[in-house]
């Protein structure tokens, strides 16, 4: 005989408090994650925090912010109360850290809390006082000469002592505290720091106007060691500090910032050891990667304690990454096109070619910017032109060009940003065709790869029609490819490397008789 059902019962908002603590509240480091971007929202310029047991007894934070009003106090403390958001659409625009309002509410069901809080030029400031998620003050105190907000926390999990269990050794705790306040130190150096561990000397960090003098502050031995590039692409900004990892650091520094947001994305941290090993000869760096896209383009609301994005074109920024890392190896060498005036009108004749000038009564090559009339006598296929009997054909030049060039590798050029490219379909003996002459390709996963150097001829084509051609073995006459692109230089180059007699035999020069010349027209 079957028992009845079980109720299903609605759970008492203490206890739902406390499974959300859970979440947003893994450990100390994660709480004070949560203050300190609450502090930083709130525009201070100087934060103090003191820490005992880490954590686990007190955390004490004060900050010069803005302070919170009498009425707003309590509701910081309430479960999805923000200033942040007011319609789903805001989580979608977020310049700020702290939005959910779940941090300090998560906080308060599992710890003793005191919060004073006063604001400019207001006569009255305000405390309220918190065990285990009741409130058993809330009231008005003296104005202060100062303003901004003081919380002191203390006994975490005193009521949820079954989470003690899962809190690792005192050094490990200490290490990832270390690397959360570090974080905010080295990404916020407009702000003046003062931190206690323990009973340990308190540590000023003064404010600096950049980043560098921060951390050549912070390590003197760091200075002229430092290596710095800044790059952008479309829509995406980065800027990567590396500091060989041989100079020691209060705690390893490796981090990444999303729009100035501590982030603990593996992927990235994945990618970024990957191409210092790969491009530096070794991944032990110190890093710090702060990357800034529209708010728009990310999604911060994955997981509670907000240290896990999701990325809208993850592709695009790991490639930014790894290229950005190869650019601090070797220089840029990328050669720039000729730029082409108005006033050159003079031709450029290739050699080979003026070796047949006389035989085949040419009189010059044009480059597709001038575009000759056809009452002159000028017929073209493709969009190479030449005096009088005979014409290019683009595509098929170009599948020559690229043909002989592949047996021949020639010097590299990293590519300011890695272009991807669905790995899909794509053989692993093409891979190799291609990696021996030249083009440096690597897998990002199984359904993605990118390029991330291309041989020195290719420049100055259509990269992304080339490479997937050569990626799946077709023919430039099977795309689009629009000639009209290229530049003088490269028709040139590509012009001079052939003989005409084996254009000529190959087709891809051809003879254009006046008859078909006019059907041309």
């Amino acid at each position: 005989m079957l028992s009845a059902p079980p109720r299903i019962d609605i759970l008492p908002e203490h206890l739902i408090d406390q499974i959300k603590a859970g979440e947003v509240i893994e450990r100390p480091g994660n709480l004070i994650k949560e203050i300190l971007e609450n502090a930083v929202d709130a525009g201070s310029t100087k934060i103090e925090l003191t820490l005992k047991n880490n954590g686990l007894d007190l955390i004490s934070l004060k900050d010069n912010g803005h302070g919170m009003r009498f009425d707003d106090l309590p509701l910081a403390f309430s479960r999805h109360a923000t200033s942040k958001i007011s319609r789903f659409e805001d989580l979608y625009r977020l310049r700020s850290f702290g939005f959910r309002g779940e941090a300090l509410a998560s906080i308060a069901s599992i710890a003793k809390i005191q919060c004073q809080s006063f604001i400019k030029d207001i006569s009255e400031g305000s405390e309220i006082r918190i065990e285990g998620g009741l409130t058993t003050f809330h009231g008005k105190r003296k104005s202060s000469t100062e303003h901004g907000t003081e919380l002191v926390i203390q006994d975490l999990f005193f009521n949820t002592p079954a989470r003690l269990k899962f809190i690792q050794s005192q050094q490990s705790e200490k290490q990832f505290i270390k690397r959360v306040v570090f974080a905010f130190i080295l990404s916020h150096p407009e702000i003046e720091f003062h931190i206690k561990f323990e009973d340990d000397e308190k540590n000023i960090f003064p404010v600096f106007p950049t980043l560098k003098e921060r951390l050549e502050n912070l390590v003197p031995k760091c200075k002229g060691h430092i290596l710095y590039a800044e790059r952008f692409y479309e829509n995406c900004e980065l800027e990567l500090y590396l500091i060989p990892g041989q100079i020691k650091t209060p705690v390893k520094w490796q981090n990444v910032f999303i729009n100035n947001r501590y982030v603990l994305d593996k992927q990235l941290h994945r990618v970024l050891s990957n191409a210092l090993l790969s491009h530096l000869g070794n991944d032990d760096y110190h890093y710090l990667a702060f990357i800034n896209l529209p708010p728009d383009s990310i999604d911060v609301n994955v997981h509670p304690n907000k240290t896990i994005i999701k990325f809208l074109e993850a592709s695009k920024l790991l490639s930014l990454l790894t290229s950005t890392v190869k650019e601090l190896q070797a220089p840029k060498i990328m050669p720039s096109s000729p730029a082409i005036h108005e006033s050159e009108h003079e031709p450029q004749i290739p050699n080979t070619l003026l070796q047949e000038r006389h035989a085949y009564n040419m009189e010059g090559l044009f480059s597709p910017h001038h575009l000759p009339d056809r009452k002159e006598g000028f017929f073209w296929i493709g969009p190479f032109f030449i005096k009088n009997d005979l014409a290019v054909s683009a595509l098929k030049l170009l599948e020559h060009y690229t043909l002989i060039k592949l047996e021949n590798p020639s010097p590299t050029i990293p590519l300011m940003v890695s272009e991807p490219f669905a790995a899909k379909g794509v053989a692993q003996g093409t891979l190799d065709k291609l990696f021996q002459s030249g083009m440096e390709i690597e897998y990002l996963g199984s359904e993605t790869l990118v390029v991330r150097s291309i041989p020195e001829w290719m420049n100055g084509f259509p990269l992304r029609d080339v490479v997937e051609c050569l990626l799946h073995e077709k023919s430039f006459c099977d795309i689009q490819i629009n000639p009209f692109d290229w530049s003088e230089t490269t028709w040139n180059d590509m012009i001079s490397s052939f003989d005409l007699n084996i254009l000529l035999q190959k087709k891809i020069v051809v003879d254009i008789k006046k008859t078909l010349a006019e059907k041309l027209k």
